[in-house]
């Protein structure tokens, strides 16, 4: 009786095991249980680019309003591959219609809008900069700077302007 007994949980268990596994996704692969549901449209980070040569983009943040007050090129002495880190805005390079490079950043004292309003009481007020490095890439057609809070998209000249006697931003343009 006791044999019948452990054969029965057995074949049980052995039956429920099966029928997990058929329906189970294979190894390596991950399917949703809603095919349509949609997280973001936020495309995701492109592979960081790698340079020796950066430019540097001197962001204001002032009462609201973002200015390019400059950009300048900037040697390394090894290449450095673009690290990936999260912020409310971020610079952007497209060639034609592909994101090939993407770099996050904060200003300084800049929070997120309030969730209620839509707004930030501090930011009405807030005068802030900050240099963001970019890779000097010969790559992309477009750069734009987003706010990634509001939506709202600056195009910026690419490649950026070169300041007088700039000599990294002068061999960038060269291709070396």
């Amino acid at each position: 009786m006791r044999r019948t007994f452990v054969a029965l949980i057995l074949s049980a268990l052995t039956a429920a095991l099966t029928a997990l596994a058929a329906a189970a996704p294979q190894a390596g692969s991950w399917a949703p249980s809603d095919a349509g549901l949609q997280i973001t449209r936020t495309p995701p980070d492109p592979p960081p680019l790698t340079e020796r040569r950066q430019w540097v983009f001197d962001l204001r943040w002032d009462r609201g309003e973002v200015f390019l007050v400059g950009t300048h090129g900037l040697e390394l002495s090894a290449p450095q591959t673009t690290p990936r880190a999260m912020g409310r805005f971020a610079l952007e390079l497209y060639e034609g219609p592909t994101l090939i490079e993407r770099v996050r950043f904060d200003f300084p004292l800049l929070g997120a809008p309030d969730v209620d309003s839509g707004s930030d009481p501090l930011a009405a007020k807030l005068k802030t900069r900050i240099g963001v490095v970019f890779p000097a890439t010969p790559r992309g057609t477009g750069l734009q700077l987003w706010d990634r809070a509001t939506g709202q998209r600056w195009a910026l000249p690419w490649p950026p302007p070169q300041p007088a006697g700039d000599a990294s931003a002068d061999a960038t343009a060269e291709g070396g």
